[in-house]
């Protein structure tokens, strides 16, 4: 998991193979990520998606990518 290291306000999870290659990437937005772009929080966006909760902070799942060599 990487928690804001790259990019304020997402919070990512990577699961890897037993090789250490990654399988699946899960990106999730801090609740008022870019809210002045969107004017909506994510909370609002995408309702029924899974959400984290980090430090009390709440993250909303945007997007999953799976990497080439697994399919």
């Amino acid at each position: 998991m990487d928690i804001e290291t790259y990019n304020c306000g997402v919070v990512s999870e990577q699961f890897l193979d037993h090789n250490g290659r990654t399988i699946l990437w899960r990106r999730f937005n801090r609740n008022d990520w870019a809210f002045d772009r969107y004017q909506k929080l994510w909370t609002e966006q995408l309702p029924d998606n899974d959400r984290l909760n980090v430090n009390g902070i709440t993250y909303v799942h945007w997007y999953d990518c799976i990497t080439d060599y697994i399919l």
